[in-house]
């Protein structure tokens, strides 16, 4: 089996995504039979090995040029690899690797498309859903196997008439923690939330910042990993608030000692395929309130800690941010380290895509 995974932005999700299944499929193929494809630019976002990463020079969604270069840079790749399989990540790469596919031509590998969220499970008017839609169910034509990373994610794709034949579910999932994790150095006297992720409108941020200047309690901050990647976002103002910290994006490891030290996760967002950080704030012994969004109600049902808000979102976070207590989110935090247990892994994960590669 050789194996090349093919990508555009790799920002976020996506890369946790490749860093936790990438080490275990380099176990089962080897390392000479793995490859991925990514921006040069996010390289320093992969923490897999090097000798594997192959790259594009431009990462430009508003260039139809540079899209095109980049899709000339998966099939140079393809060639000088010659994969028995070739697993596409989200839309951008899903669309520019299978429409020339749509033309006649010999195909010597398997292609597994994953969109890691639907286009059409947007908060859009109907009639752009119906496109989004139109070209997926196009290009699945030359798709011999669809990835989704939800239920939710799967019922979506079929309500807007993809073929379940094509589709399987195969759950994502992370490591599990390290329990000598160095929780983060966090001030004791407030109430420390934090907010991982892209700054854009999918995940919620401006409904998070929106909240935080509505409330009237100073005696919380809330650590804001993460930047603006596919919006033209601007957060130069709502950073001049105290409460709101910047850290901009950072590796994993810091990210998972900020997990380990902040007293709860806030999850906005307006639609999510999975929610995949939710998981890691879990396994690293931190609370999370979600809005509930996509696949996050599946994934974290309503329990001791998980918290799905109620609607409208932005209310819900004005009364969480107004009322809650720190001791009660301490003594959640201890109880959520001492109790949680993971029941599906990234080798689990590995080897149920290993099952559809070999199909």
């Amino acid at each position: 089996m050789k194996v090349i995974h093919v990508c555009e932005s790799v920002t976020g999700g996506i890369a946790t995504y490749l860093n936790e299944l990438i080490p275990h499929q380099v176990n089962i193929y080897g390392i000479e039979n793995v490859r991925v494809i990514v921006a040069k630019e996010q390289m320093g976002e992969l923490t897999i090995p090097p000798s594997i990463i192959r790259t594009f020079d431009v990462l430009n969604r508003k260039s139809v040029k540079a899209q095109w270069r980049m899709a000339s840079a998966y099939f140079r790749h393809l060639r000088e690899f010659e994969p028995t399989t070739v697993h596409l990540h989200s839309t951008f790469a899903g669309f520019w690797f299978r429409l020339p596919l749509l033309f006649p031509t010999k195909k010597l590998f398997k292609v597994i498309y994953c969109s890691h969220g639907w286009a059409f499970d947007m908060q859009k008017p109907m009639w752009v859903k119906k496109i989004f839609a139109l070209i997926e169910n196009l290009l699945s034509v030359c798709t011999d196997r669809i990835v989704c990373i939800s239920e939710h994610d799967k019922n979506s794709a079929i309500k807007f008439g993809l073929s379940a034949k094509k589709l399987t579910t195969v759950r994502n999932t992370v490591e599990i923690a390290d329990k000598n994790i160095t929780a983060a150095n966090m001030n004791e006297k407030t109430i420390n939330y934090l907010y991982v992720g892209r700054f854009d409108q999918q995940k919620g941020f401006d409904i998070l910042s929106q909240a935080v200047r509505q409330s009237m309690n100073g005696d919380f901050r809330i650590y804001c990993i993460g930047g603006a990647v596919v919006s033209d976002t601007t957060t130069t103002d709502v950073f001049k608030d105290p409460r709101l910290i910047l850290l901009g994006w950072k590796p994993k490891q810091e990210v998972l000692q900020y997990m380990k030290g902040c007293d709860a996760l806030l999850v906005p967002s307006r639609w999510e395929g999975f929610g995949l950080v939710a998981l890691e704030a879990l396994v690293c012994g931190c609370p999370v309130f979600h809005s509930g969004a996509g696949g996050l109600a599946e994934i974290l049902p309503d329990s001791e800690f998980s918290t799905q808000l109620e609607q409208p979102i932005e209310i819900s976070l004005i009364k969480l941010l107004n009322t809650m207590n720190k001791d009660f989110l301490q003594k959640l935090k201890q109880r959520l380290d001492d109790g949680f247990e993971l029941d599906y892994t990234v080798k689990d994960l590995a080897e149920s895509l290993d099952r559809i590669y070999a199909s």
